[in-house]
């Protein structure tokens, strides 16, 4: 069922023979890529890791890579241009969240190496299946507890003004003059199927490659996944990366982190705040000249 709304959406959207795909080792980039390999579109991978550190991801991508035949671009993502693209990332792709630095900082260096117009990625899809720690430990959600709760972090986190920074992901591709294809995200089919299920339907069930978490797509993509093998569950990409570890050691840093904050999500707060600065200086200055 799921790769049939896949495959209606990729096929409307890339209707090109060839797509690039953000390839990491988790099921959300690893099922479209394989939708569109059904649909018969030569796919373009590109993956990455830190310099000198393959991860899981890298790794993974590439093996999976290697058994459909797939072209693959590993990029290997310098550990010395913090500062420079800290800035880069706050002034034209308007990041202010941990989690927006963290998972944008690779593009900057994976984006100039794809040629295919379109980029293919499987952005979004964690928060349908409720596996972050935010949804299951947090009271509020508690999505384990009842549907009620589930449907509730579902919404929440879909009606968000950046469903898992896809909006700077979206400026990130246009800057570079590529349109971002997001098969999980706004697209009614998919909102309509994964509601219609609670947490354990999604995530409790038959082990299919090493895990049994997002039934719907291992389940969907089982003769595929045979040959892969083993598809490890949700971990975070900026853990599995080392990206969290690199982003820490900005705090020593006092260009960037210039109040001294003991937490990189409290300097990412200062840098929004002095955004808003800049704005009602910027909004002064236009009431200024009229």
């Amino acid at each position: 069922m799921i790769d049939t709304i896949l495959q209606r959406i990729i096929s409307k959207e890339v209707p090109e023979e060839e797509c690039a795909v953000l390839l990491s080792g988790g099921m959300d980039s690893i099922s479209v890529a394989l939708t569109a390999n059904r649909l018969g579109k030569k796919v373009h991978a590109y993956t990455f890791h830190l310099e000198g550190e393959p991860s899981y991801d890298s790794e993974k991508a590439r093996q999976v890579a290697s058994k459909f035949g797939w072209e693959i671009k590993v990029v290997e993502v310098p550990k010395t241009n913090l500062e420079e693209e800290w800035l880069q990332l706050w002034e034209l792709f308007r990041c202010e969240k941990k989690t927006h630095f963290e998972c944008s900082y690779p593009l900057l260096y994976i984006f100039p190496h794809i040629k295919e117009k379109k980029i293919l990625t499987g952005l979004g899809a964690d928060g349908w299946y409720g596996i972050s720690k935010k949804a299951i430990l947090n009271k509020k959600y508690g999505v384990k507890k009842s549907s009620t709760r589930f449907d509730l972090f579902r919404s929440d986190h879909f009606n968000s003004e950046s469903i898992a920074g896809h909006i700077q992901m979206r400026e990130l591709a246009e800057y570079f003059n590529k349109e971002l294809v997001t098969p999980y995200i706004e697209h009614q089919e998919i909102e309509e199927f994964f509601m219609s299920k609670d947490w354990d339907e999604l995530n409790r069930g038959e082990t299919i490659a090493g895990s049994q978490q997002k039934q719907p797509v291992r389940k969907a993509f089982r003769p595929e996944l045979e040959k892969i093998g083993k598809v490890d569950p949700h971990r975070g990409l900026q853990k599995v990366s080392k990206i969290s570890e690199l982003f820490d050691s900005i705090l020593e840093n006092t260009d960037v982190n210039y109040l001294g904050r003991q937490r990189l999500m409290d300097v990412c707060r200062d840098w929004k705040e002095l955004r808003e600065v800049y704005q009602v200086f910027d909004n002064y200055l236009v009431f200024q000249s009229v």
